[in-house]
């Protein structure tokens, strides 16, 4: 009986024992897996990020890491991180030699017009696995065409800004405060920004009216195209979205190269620009000139103004920006969903952390202000939901390249952009037309070589086109020939063939065919 009592104590006691095993095993996979039945990723180990950006360094960098850092703790992200930085003039070469150098970054800026390049170099490491377990956050808030747009063959290469897109490169900065004083209306049109010119030209001895810009801009007047092998006129060939037959066409045989040309030929023989795009002995630095007032119009996209207001306030405070969008009763395109990315390099061995991080930056407006604003009333003060750096050391605001992870539904502007030109900021894409590029990247591995020697011949003849003393005709015809010579004609038949198999891949798929 005793005996008896004993095993039935012993199986009530095992019995016991297991379901409480199993309620906490039960209890254990909950917690992992989330309310929602999600399962949590992989803890991450204890790292060090190396960051390799553009540029100076930001000032204050080193205090709003520490505060980054001490954030990341808080949240459960062994994250510290140490920053590099690279004169501009130099970064785009240090990345593409990264994995030549076997250097051991994590994370860097690229973009859009670089991606195919990176990686048939195997420059940069793919992110799907990363994002899926550490990512939820950046795929939450990322469109589908801008993730579309850092896709090659199938695998994600980067994160992108998610920021208004359509056209973004298609505005020229003007002074606002001086077109009032001349009286003009918003520039809309070609003539307008003629007589805006004129104006300066006339009345304010030695400004220049327009300098250090391509003429991005006039796309807006002489065609709508999406340039698939480089940015802008850089790109030797391109897609015009309403072309019915879609063609890839040669860019230096198009009306609208030839017309933007003639139309900063007109300006230069005005006196209106010099004859030189870029950066001369006279003016060394044209940012700091046009914020000196030397310089009335100058390069932008479309949040340069949100950007620059500040700096330009700092040097001319009765001045105005003005952003200036040419025909704005055109169809405003969709044409690529990105831009500036960060991308993770090949040679990391922290890919996982590296999107954790970026996954925590885009995860609240706390995250975001401090990665990029700094500490409240240290580095910035807040005005409303309005940045101002009033009562702010200079030396104490952190300026970083804030426009490689911009998140728009976190972005605040400065307190000298009205709350009007910031809504119209924020819904930008919201009425833009798609064009059936939207997605498409090409991969330029197999045109590698023609590429190459097709930027070589495009950087040698393009600053001759662009002064009217040229002789146009003899500098097009060895253009044209040396283009030729170098395989153009190739790299649009391979861009052609790219282009028509991702229509048909993008149309099977939204038939519901695989």
């Amino acid at each position: 009986m005793k005996k008896a009592l004993l095993g039935t104590l012993a199986l009530v006691l095992t019995t016991a024992l297991v379901m409480t095993t199993i309620r906490i095993a039960s209890t254990d996979r909950t917690t992992a897996e989330g309310a929602d039945g999600s399962r949590a990723p992989p803890a991450l180990q204890p790292v060090t990020l190396r960051v390799l950006f553009p540029g100076d360094k930001p000032a204050a960098q080193d205090e709003v890491t520490r505060a980054v850092e001490s954030r990341l703790a808080r949240d459960g992200l062994p994250i510290k991180l140490d920053f590099t930085f690279v004169p501009f003039e130099q970064y785009w070469n240090k990345e593409w030699l990264l994995d030549a150098t076997g250097a051991s970054y994590d994370i860097g800026l690229t973009s859009f017009s670089n991606l195919p390049g990176l990686v048939s170099k195997k420059v940069l490491a793919p992110l799907d696995d990363a994002l899926k377990e550490y990512g939820k956050d950046i795929l939450r808030s990322t469109p589908d065409y801008a993730m579309q747009s850092v896709t090659v063959k199938g695998k994600t290469y980067g994160i992108p800004r998610v920021m208004p897109i359509a056209e973004f490169q298609s505005f020229v900065q003007i002074r606002g405060d001086l077109r009032k004083k001349y009286g003009l209306p918003e520039i809309e049109t070609l003539q307008q920004m003629d007589a805006y010119l004129e104006a300066v030209y006339r009345n304010e001895p030695g400004m220049i009216p327009y300098f250090y810009d391509s003429g991005r801009f006039l796309l807006r007047e002489f065609g709508d195209v999406a340039f698939l092998a480089g940015n802008y006129l850089n790109s030797p060939v391109y897609i015009d979205p309403a072309d019915p037959e879609l063609k890839v066409r040669n860019t230096y045989e198009s009306d609208l190269f030839r017309n933007i040309m003639q139309k900063l030929h007109e300006w230069q023989r005005q006196g209106y620009t010099p004859r030189s795009v870029s950066a001369t002995p006279d003016i060394p630095d044209p940012e700091k000139a046009f914020y000196e007032g030397k310089i009335a119009a100058t390069w932008s996209v479309v949040l340069k103004q949100t950007e620059r207001i500040d700096a330009f306030k700092a040097v001319t405070p009765n001045g105005e920006l003005e952003n200036v969008y040419l025909r704005p009763d055109k169809p405003k395109y969709l044409f690529t969903g990105s831009d500036n990315m960060l991308s993770v390099f090949s040679t990391s061995r922290h890919v996982n952390e590296a999107v954790a991080l970026i996954n925590w930056i885009r995860s609240s407006q706390e995250n975001y202000d401090l990665f990029t604003y700094g500490i409240e009333n240290v580095h910035y003060q807040l005005r409303g939901d309005a940045i101002s750096y009033e009562g702010i050391p200079r030396e104490r605001r952190y300026l970083p390249i804030s426009w490689a992870w911009n998140d728009i539904r976190f972005a605040r502007f400065s307190e000298h952009i009205s709350p009007e030109y910031a809504a119209e900021l924020r819904s930008w894409d919201r009425e833009a037309t798609l064009s059936p590029t939207l997605g498409f990247v090409p991969d330029l591995a197999p045109v590698k070589s023609e590429m190459a020697q097709l930027n070589a011949v495009i950087s040698e003849y393009l600053p001759l086109l662009y002064d009217e003393r040229t002789d146009w005709s003899s500098t097009m015809s060895a253009f044209q020939a040396k283009l030729h010579d170098a395989g153009i004609e190739h790299v649009a038949a391979e861009m052609q063939r790219q282009f028509d198999a991702f229509r048909m891949e993008k149309g099977a798929a939204q038939r519901g065919y695989k």
